[in-house]
């Protein structure tokens, strides 16, 4: 009887000692073979990731990826079939994400669940789906082209613009027929979940417009009005860019909108960011620039009557960066508001440079009091040379206070020595070729500087006839050595530097002194008289006022011959 009872408490031990040993190395082996590794026989879509490490992991369900998503899946309608793969169709495995989902398994913080885990992962637990995503409009695009003989979508209600009726007419809307991409979806998302391309039978059926015929009113009206206000205008400082009707039609979008936050959808109206945006970066390539500092460096120079010469200068900018949204924000605003503001301003981050002007000289010379320019387009060759050498000529000059400057002096010598070629003249009732020929593209130039910088203008000789080059007619100066010269007094309280630009054809002349609240007036040139024969008369008023009140006017009158006089 005592044996017995031994003999069953030693079953007993072994019985719950057995159990109890299994589970402990069990334990342990678990522990120790998926110590950073997926754990054992996990799998994604039947695909066994267990016992590698997660980089390997990624890299081999990368490969199965990529393998499986160039196999061909065969779409089944009636009695053809058509061929596409999943990377045509947009679909791309998150191999990150679900290498990091399955890494989870079986490490967690708490043993218990840690644990636990790892033996259902040992049992073959978790088979889990891949994680992917989509490029839906990828997928839109190829479906669209692959299913184009047995589609016929819907056509949502819309707006085209009437050119006879100058306002947006209607579109209709109409029924169709489209691949159910819904089922095409859950269909090839199951076959992902097993790395299966098995065929897919398509399901057509109908299609119905999301917008209705009477839907589109509250983006008519938007719309014909801002095409009835314009054109429109963008500007920056001085300059501006006409948004006219053409472009107006390339921005304008139609796209369904939900009406009211409800599901119902009706056409929405707006202006296309992305084309806006591309036309304003055009704009911006003249604009955007960094601050620069002022520079001004001046050297003694004989042949000067204030013998001194700028040989390094350029003015003190403001940097400028366009802000395309904020521009374009702003734009809209503009004309979508009632009245409509036909004018907007560009907007742009600004730098200041880390100098001024002022702070580079002794003379006085801190701003820009006046510019001229003129455009000297379908010039010959050797007129364009001429003109180059004249304005570097000028560039630099800087006048004393009180000194009147002669331009032929400046000038000296136009002789070929001096570098100069033959062009066209006007001497002795003819057009004529000389040396130094088109130098009165400069002093026109030079001339209507003066002018608009307030200066008083001692000498100024008309040309014999009307030229084309100096338009507006009235506003020029011939010159010739010794006579007809251009002379103009500096009657400023400070030092001038004169600053001559060329870019493209046309030649700028800045006048940079000491700033005052003097006031310059230019009124015309106006047409006094005109005649068949190409004469005409013209005046042309500079007015300067100090203190708010008229303190000189001067007018410069122009008698123009007849062209045909001086035949050449």
């Amino acid at each position: 009887m005592i044996y017995l009872m031994k003999k069953r408490k030693k079953y007993l031990i072994v019985s719950l000692l057995v159990p109890l040993i299994v589970f402990v190395y069990s334990t342990l082996f678990l522990q120790i073979i998926n110590r950073q590794k997926i754990a054992w026989r996990v799998k994604v879509g039947n695909f066994t990731i267990g016992l590698l490490s997660p980089l390997s992991a990624k890299e081999e369900l990368q490969k199965k990826w990529e393998g499986f998503s160039q196999q061909e899946i065969v779409l089944g309608y009636q009695d053809k079939d058509r061929r596409v793969n999943l990377a045509d169709l947009g679909f791309e495995m998150d191999c990150q994400s679900t290498v990091a989902r399955a890494e989870q398994i079986g490490h967690r913080t708490n043993f218990t669940i840690r644990l636990k885990e790892q033996f259902l992962a040992a049992f073959g637990w978790y088979n889990l789906d891949p994680i992917y995503r989509i490029n839906p409009d990828k997928f839109q695009q190829k479906t669209r082209e692959i299913f184009s003989d047995i589609e016929n979508p819907a056509q949502n209600a819309a707006l085209a613009y009437n050119d006879e009726l100058g306002e947006f007419s209607l579109v209709h809307s109409n029924e169709g027929t489209a691949v159910d991409r819904k089922k095409l979806m859950d269909d090839l998302s199951q076959g992902i979940k097993t790395f299966s391309s098995e065929p897919i039978v398509l399901n057509v059926i109908h299609d119905y417009p999301t917008v209705e015929n009477s839907e589109v009113q509250l983006a008519k009206e938007p719309a014909d009005r801002i095409i009835k206000n314009q054109p429109y205008y963008l500007k920056f400082n001085e300059d501006y860019w006409t948004i006219d009707q053409k472009i107006l039609l390339d921005w304008i979008v139609f796209e369904p909108v939900k009406e009211n936050g409800s599901d119902n959808e009706i056409l929405g109206f707006s202006l296309s960011r992305e084309k806006i945006r591309s036309y304003l970066k055009k704009i911006a390539q003249n604009i955007d620039r960094p601050a620069a500092e002022a520079k001004l460096k001046i050297e003694p120079d004989a042949s000067l009557p204030s013998g001194k010469r700028a040989v390094e200068f350029s003015p003190a900018k403001e940097g400028f960066e366009v802000k395309l949204d904020q521009t374009f924000d702003q734009f809209f605003q503009n004309i979508s508001s009632r009245p409509a503001v036909k004018t907007t301003e560009i907007i742009a981050d600004v730098s200041e440079p880390k100098n001024s002007l002022e702070e580079t000289n002794n003379l006085g010379i801190n701003a820009l009091i006046g510019q001229g320019t003129s455009n000297f387009s379908g010039s010959p060759k050797n007129r364009k040379h001429n003109i180059g050498i004249g304005v570097k000529k000028f560039n630099g000059v800087i006048l004393a206070p009180g000194e009147e400057s002669s331009f032929n002096t400046i000038l000296g010598d136009s002789s070929p020595e001096a570098g100069y070629l033959p062009e066209l003249v006007i001497k002795n009732n003819q057009t004529i070729p000389e040396y130094g020929g088109g130098l009165c593209q400069v002093s026109t130039t030079l001339f209507r500087a003066a002018v608009y910088s307030g200066l008083e203008i001692t000498a100024r000789t008309p040309h014999a006839f009307p030229v084309v080059y100096y338009n507006p007619q009235g506003f020029d100066a011939t010159i010739y050595d010794p006579q007809p010269d251009l002379k103009f007094l500096n009657d400023t309280a400070g030092y001038l530097l004169i600053e001559g630009i060329i870019e493209g054809n046309q030649i700028t002349f800045n006048f940079y002194g000491t700033k005052t609240d003097q006031e310059v007036k230019v009124l015309g040139p106006y047409t006094l008289e005109k005649n068949e024969d190409g004469s005409m008369k013209t005046v042309l008023t500079q007015e300067v006022y100090k203190n708010g009140e008229l303190f000189y006017r001067r007018s410069f009158y122009s008698n123009y011959d007849s062209p045909a006089k001086y035949g050449h």
